[in-house]
């Protein structure tokens, strides 16, 4: 149950040292920046701090990286540049722009080749279609009567204009089919040349004009297009071997340079929202406190005018801070903080759950689903969707946990694949002791609650909230009325006799009720002060009251799934088996069986595991966190070397 304390550091000096502490923090990942406007909340101060929220590296990053977009190949895996006080932005700047100057050339020379091409291709096309009916391009773009045009269109969309132009006064004529594109030459009567327009706008037919294709052409023959178009595709691909040739020639310096700029674009990451006042950077954010002795040796190493402040998190709180929450476990837990976070990560302060829901989940998702065969398939089941990766790698832990905890349980029930004599149970069968089965899930279900009601008064005591912890419902006076109620309902329905009067107990049941709906009052009489928390309406604190008392029942009560789900996981298991017994003596019955019991045991796992994982959530949830956890934490987000996504690099 660990949530570490956190610290708030603040740098204020020179903004080259402050950039090369900002560095050694990126290659830590154990800093998180407060933005300014929190930090000095003075509105004149505040006035006079200019607070830079850009990144100029960004941009930079863009354009480095489309050296290896060029050349077609994928971008270098990062390495920290650890220090250069040499390398600033202008001159980042300037060696990007001569890196990129002839690439750009280059692209846009392709571009331009690429586009001529793909005319020159449009032309053969129209030319091929013209010379079949002795027409020529002249003839075509000199028609008085009818409007013309001539394009590209894909062939799913060319089918639709096909249906479309049957109501409209408009002819689509098809020239060709090729690589799932359809070339398409349209007549339309000078009055509907709009609507013909903006019926090949809608389908995206891209438009070659016939004029520009006259004058490019105008002398050209067949034999000279398909030169031309032969020419210039090996231009573009010459201009392709080019960028290749350019980074296989300037590989290292390119790679050094990205390196340079992909570091400064983290340590500008982590300066977002610092305050710059001259030639001075303010820079501030949350640190955890088992790194402080690194982190100020580093800044004493290498940042000796910079001064430093470290304060704890107390003032932070009282002065409105949202503390952000980092929960360090052991690798067991660790994996059941996830589970914790589906709920809600525990706020700064809190006590971390974490440890107490790894015990009593498996416990409970053991009890419910014992047995060494389908435990085994569960947890191999979880292996492989953790390395097919369909679930997280903390949910597939979870899963092989639980299914291990099945195994385990599995040998108490004697229980394997739902057959009982196999093994000789080491507790007892649930089957054969049904009436244990169930006092032990309501004794669970009571030592449950209680421990959560115990965990309610630990905190109330951390904040020192002695009104809750004494004569709440959720506090002391509400952890002996349910005691109290619990011992006399476990009398009543064994028989057992109370050590005490029933009269005393019922007495002692309206006097807690009467300490608990006067509960603020007490407080500010007996301890002379008020809750912490903010109180509520009368009204609002007698619904409040009773929801609790209801809740002490129903949430026992609840925790007798633990003995209703353990008996459904042996009566499936029962009903698979006698299914697969009724189809033994028909045609192929021994196959039948045997696919009948393999897919029974595979329905068991995977249906029944699903409902048992969601009912032990369901009981963690609202039977233990509902008394005790608030949760609403915010999670510590230090600026990281690997926070960077290059997929959005290498798609541009």
């Amino acid at each position: 149950m660990a949530v570490v304390k956190m610290l708030a550091l603040t740098l204020a000096g020179p903004k080259e040292e402050t950039e090369v502490v900002a560095r050694q923090m990126v290659l830590r990942g154990g800093f998180q920046p407060i933005p300014l406007d929190l930090l000095v909340s003075d509105r004149k101060m505040r006035a006079r701090v200019g607070t830079p929220t850009d990144n100029p590296y960004d941009t930079l990053l863009t354009k480095v990286a489309s050296v290896w977009h060029a050349a077609g190949e994928a971008l270098p895996e990062p390495a920290p540049i650890l220090s250069d006080r040499s390398f600033t932005l202008e001159k980042a700047r300037c060696m990007v722009e001569t890196a990129v100057r002839k690439l750009d050339l280059w692209e846009r020379r392709k571009r331009e080749l690429a586009e001529s091409v793909e005319e020159l291709e449009a032309a053969k096309v129209l030319l091929d279609a013209l010379h079949a009916v002795s027409h020529s391009l002249e003839d075509l773009a000199t028609m008085r009567h009818m409007a013309v045009f001539f394009g590209r269109i894909s062939e799913e969309n060319g089918k639709r204009l096909l249906e479309t132009s049957e109501d409209v006064p408009f002819l689509p004529v098809p020239l060709r089919v090729q690589g799932g594109d359809m070339w398409v030459l349209c007549f339309a009567i000078p009055g509907y040349r709009d609507g013909a327009a903006k019926l090949l706008e809608s389908v995206n037919f891209k438009v070659f004009p016939l004029t520009q294709m006259i004058e490019k052409l105008r002398s050209a023959e067949e034999n000279r297009v398909n030169r031309l178009i032969v020419n210039r595709r090996k231009a573009v691909e010459g201009l392709e071997k080019a960028a290749r040739n350019f980074l296989f020639d300037h590989r290292q310096e390119l790679v050094a340079l990205f390196n340079q700029i992909y570091t400064m674009q983290r340590v500008y990451d982590l300066c977002k929202g610092r305050g710059e006042i001259g030639d001075m950077y303010l820079l501030s954010g949350w640190i955890p406190e088992d790194i402080r002795e690194e982190v100020l040796s580093v800044i004493a190493a290498e940042a000796p005018k910079t001064a430093v402040f470290v304060e704890e998190t107390t003032h932070a709180l009282a002065s409105g801070f949202r503390v952000p929450t980092l929960l360090r476990n052991l690798p067991f837990v660790r994996s059941f903080q996830e589970i914790v976070a589906i709920y809600s990560l525990p706020s700064y302060g809190e006590m971390d759950p974490s440890f107490l829901v790894a015990l009593s989940f498996c416990a409970m998702f053991g009890f419910m689903f014992g047995d060494v065969g389908h435990g085994l398939l569960l947890a191999l089941g979880g292996h492989f969707l953790m390395k097919r990766r369909v679930v997280t790698k903390a949910i597939g832990a979870v899963i092989k946990t639980a299914g291990v905890s099945s195994v385990l349980f599995g040998f108490l029930y004697g229980s394997v694949f739902g057959m009982e004599g196999i093994l000789p149970p080491l507790w007892f069968s649930p089957m054969e002791h049904m009436d244990r089965l169930l006092k032990l899930s309501l004794g669970a279900g009571v030592g449950f609650v209680t421990l959560g009601m115990l965990l309610n008064m630990v905190a109330r005591y951390r904040e020192g909230d002695f009104g809750r912890l004494l004569f709440d419902g959720q506090g002391l006076a509400g952890l002996v009325f349910y005691w109290s109620a619990a011992l006399m309902a476990f009398s009543a329905f064994s028989g057992t006799p109370l050590p005490f009067p029933k009269w005393i107990g019922g007495t002692l049941l309206l006097i807690l009720l009467l300490v608990i709906f006067l509960r603020d009052v007490l407080a500010r009489t007996l301890l002379r002060r008020r809750s912490t928390a903010v109180e509520e309406s009368p009204v609002v604190h007698v619904f409040e009251v009773l929801h609790g008392l209801l809740s002490f029942l129903s949430n026992t009560a609840s925790f007798v799934r633990l003995a209703a789900f353990a008996l459904n996981h042996v009566g499936l298991s029962l009903a698979v088996f006698m299914l697969a017994d009724m189809v033994h003596n028909v045609p192929g019955g021994p196959i039948l069986k045997v696919l009948l019991l393999v897919l029974g045991n595979l329905l068991i796992v995977g249906l029944e595991g699903l409902i048992v994982f969601i009912q032990t959530l369901r009981l963690e949830y609202y039977e233990f966190f509902s008394k005790f956890y608030r949760g609403g934490g915010s999670p510590f987000r230090p600026v990281g070397w690997a926070g960077r996504d290059l997929s959005r690099l290498k798609a541009r």
